[in-house]
């Protein structure tokens, strides 16, 4: 019973780290396909052939620095406390390890220490970046917590302005106000224009009717 709960875990830790790995090495490599195949472009040569290897390299690249880095973070008592230190420390250790694999399997042997070092550096600078811009302390927070782009509206550089939904709806229904005024508005214009039509029939149909009768008393000898 134990060991099939114990592999049961193992599967679902695998799951779970195989499947972002393989949309964060997809991600990386279409963006790698399209500035290899404009870099061939830019140079002259097969745009083809750069853009193909680009992809490889990058898809490998994202994946295994998103495995590492999976990996090392379930290695950790509770990987849903993380320090902003210890994901720094997890996102170096990953980009060195992947950086200096693909190094290995691309370019050989000599080039495994300059590809640790940096794609190590890029992890650890990467991840602090996003540690300052987006990162929250670990203290617990009350009442609802922001979401993505509730974060990036509270930005000073962004043009986004978050609105929840209640104040969606009040925004309706100023608009829905706005609308029904407009509208009664032009009822009244159209009630208006109606009086104002009438109003000149009456005065035609009296016109009409004694025009009608002086034409008659003439024609009598």
């Amino acid at each position: 019973m134990a060991q099939g709960q114990r592999g049961a875990k193992v599967d679902d830790t695998a799951v779970a780290i195989i499947g972002p790995s393989l949309k964060v090495g997809t991600a990386c490599g279409v963006a790698g396909f399209l500035f290899g195949g404009t870099a061939g472009i830019l140079k002259g040569n097969t745009p083809f052939l750069f853009a193909t290897a680009s992809g490889i390299q990058t898809f490998a690249l994202g994946s295994t620095f998103w495995a590492c880095r999976s990996t090392l973070i379930q290695t950790r008592q509770d990987p849903t406390a993380l320090t902003p230190r210890q994901s720094a420390q997890a996102s170096t250790a990953s980009g060195a390890i992947s950086g200096s694999l693909v190094a290995f399997l691309t370019r050989g042997r000599r080039n495994i220490i300059p590809a640790a070092l940096m794609w190590g550096l890029t992890g650890c600078v990467g991840q602090v970046i996003y540690n300052r811009l987006y990162a929250r302390p670990a203290a617990v927070v009350e009442g609802p917590q922001e979401g993505f782009w509730q974060r990036m509206a509270n930005k000073s550089w962004t043009p986004l302005t978050y609105v929840s939904n209640e104040e969606y709806a009040e925004m309706l229904r100023e608009k829905m106000m706005k609308i029904d005024v407009e509208v009664a508005i032009l009822d009244e214009k159209m009630d208006a224009l109606r009086k104002i039509q009438a109003g000149e029939q009456d005065e035609e149909q009296p016109a009409v009717a004694k025009g009608s009768s002086e034409t008659t008393s003439n024609s009598r000898p």
